[in-house]
């Protein structure tokens, strides 16, 4: 709960999912990320909207609502996210390894390969990917750890 606490006087992240183990791991991601790397802050700053994770095989659900230097994790699919990724615990983090190319997600590289044939194998959904491209696009780069 002190994590929590401090990240939300920061004012970066508010993770109210304690009771989905997931969200930890996210919010954890995204403040090492922003911390690490500074230059994905001001992406951060600019970044407005919802995206939703579902792991479909452990039935965990969160939401990350951002509004523009502040990010809320709520348990659950809240509100009418752009984004909805649906996929399981083990593919979810081949989304992390996707890595960033003149400032684009890169996939034609193992790893982009890999959440490429997910996606069109059906492992990978993601509801919002052509209506929401650039808001996806921010995400990956938010997320991605190489």
């Amino acid at each position: 709960m002190e994590d929590a606490l401090a990240r939300t006087e920061q004012g970066w992240i508010d993770n109210r999912a304690d009771g989905v183990p997931f969200a930890g791991i996210l919010a954890d991601l995204l403040m090492e990320n922003l911390t690490q790397h500074p230059e994905k802050r001001a992406l951060f700053e600019r970044m407005k909207g919802g995206a939703a994770i579902e792991l479909t095989d452990i039935e965990a659900a969160v939401t990350l609502i951002f509004a523009q230097g502040r990010l809320r994790v709520e348990a659950g699919v809240v509100g009418n996210p752009l984004i909805v990724i649906r996929t399981t615990s083990g593919q979810v983090t081949d989304l992390n390894a996707i890595r960033i190319v003149g400032g684009l997600p890169w996939y034609g590289d193992e790893a982009g390969r890999k959440v490429l044939g997910h996606l069109c194998a059906g492992r990978l959904k993601i509801k919002g990917m052509f209506a929401h491209p650039l808001f996806l696009t921010r995400l990956t780069i938010l997320m991605s750890v190489v």
